[in-house]
């Protein structure tokens, strides 16, 4: 009995590839985003298929190639969508989670991996035999340098991969330098992904470090794990940037911290107008309040509040606000005017525009939950 041509591992990747067809298309007709968001998307799909395609045509047995060029090209394709889906990635992350993103020329210093890996190939004539070190292909100084293209394509993801997860976790922060008030369900799952993304990439760099010392059948085994995932990723990532992408709150690049040295001296009445704005106007009430309203109140730069919130008051804007809404909560719950108020009334009456918020801090400065606090102190 013959061996199918493509057997459920084959068809896996047939399928990624496939998918990623599909999701380009939906992607421009579907897509939220930003213009440049969506491109660097569809970039990225369109890489992660390529990738899968060549992966195929490179490990099949049926699917020979017999001229040299073709084979060539081959090993150039699997090269470029490697890269490719590497940069696309994380230049994704940063265009929707930066303000006013736009790709400038300093940015294509990342096509120097292409460069480096493409010259490799065609100066070491790594064609798709040697890429799958065939008997008789190599020669000593080939069998290296494919080693090290093969270290250079499995390491490449996985470094932009973290890259990726490291921009959201700075975003993050950015967001609580400029809201009092913010859902990170959306950054939370881009996060993920990205690390997903990373972990998976890891896993394929692990499986070929360990090819080095035991079988290829066993190597394979574990290899395979990889398309597996990166199937259901790529799926993951296109339903994260139809729901979420497209509602990421936009923050405003931080000065250098010279910059802010020589701008901003903190002097005691700066810092007693922010408290006393704060209290006496009772801004942390406003739900939606940001850095930029607030510091129109204070008539001092955004910029030197945050500075003077973070230096002084050892914390972020988010942590800043929601610790008066928490001491405005508390007042209320000890209040005999509010005792048939509900809890998730107070929560709204003290400013906070989520449960999950409101619960993380009280729990945060008081050490116990609103309605234990609530029962500790009757009316």
């Amino acid at each position: 009995m013959k061996t199918p041509i493509f057997n459920i591992h084959d068809l896996i990747l047939l399928l990624t590839l496939a998918v990623c067809v599909l999701l380009v298309i939906f992607q421009w007709l579907l897509s939220k985003q930003k213009a440049i968001a969506s491109r660097l998307l569809s970039g990225f799909f369109v890489c992660v298929g390529a990738s899968a395609l060549c992966n195929l045509w490179l490990w099949n047995d049926y699917i020979g190639l017999d001229s040299g060029l073709a084979k060539m090209m081959l090993s150039l394709g699997l090269v470029a969508a490697v890269v490719g889906k590497s940069i696309f990635l994380y230049l994704y992350v940063v265009s929707i989670t930066r303000a006013n993103f736009s790709l400038r020329l300093k940015d294509s210093i990342h096509l120097l991996h292409l460069l480096v890996l493409f010259g490799w190939v065609l100066l070491g004539g790594l064609d798709s035999d040697r890429l799958r070190y065939l008997p008789n292909s190599h020669t000593d100084h080939s069998v290296r340098l494919t080693s090290y293209v093969w270290h250079y394509l499995k390491f490449l993801p996985v470094v932009y991969a973290f890259a990726a997860a490291l921009e959201i976790y700075r975003y993050k922060q950015q967001l609580k330098e400029f809201y009092s008030s913010l859902s990170l369900q959306g950054p939370y799952w881009l996060l993920l992904l990205s690390l997903g993304f990373a972990l998976n990439w890891l896993w394929s760099l692990v499986v070929h470090l360990l090819g080095q010392t035991v079988s290829f059948s066993i190597a394979d085994s574990f290899g395979i794990f990889d398309n597996y995932i990166t199937f259901l990723l790529v799926n993951a990532l296109f339903v994260y940037s139809l729901l979420y992408a497209h509602q990421l709150l936009e923050t405003k690049d931080k000065p250098k911290e010279k910059e802010v040295a020589v701008a901003v001296e903190i002097s005691p009445e700066a810092i007693a107008r922010i408290r006393n704005t704060m209290e006496k106007h009772q801004l942390y009430l406003k739900q939606n309040l940001n850095i930029e309203d607030f510091a129109r109140q204070v008539g001092i730069h955004y910029r030197e509040v945050s500075n003077i919130i973070n230096k002084e008051f050892n914390t972020n804007f988010f942590e800043f606000v929601n610790e008066y809404r928490v001491n405005k909560a508390k007042q209320m719950l000890l209040d005999p005017q509010c005792s048939t108020m509900t809890i998730l009334d107070i929560l709204l009456e003290s400013g906070f525009n989520s449960k999950s918020s409101f619960h993380r801090f009280f729990k945060r400065y008081t050490g116990m939950s609103a309605a234990e606090f609530r029962k500790q102190h009757p009316l």
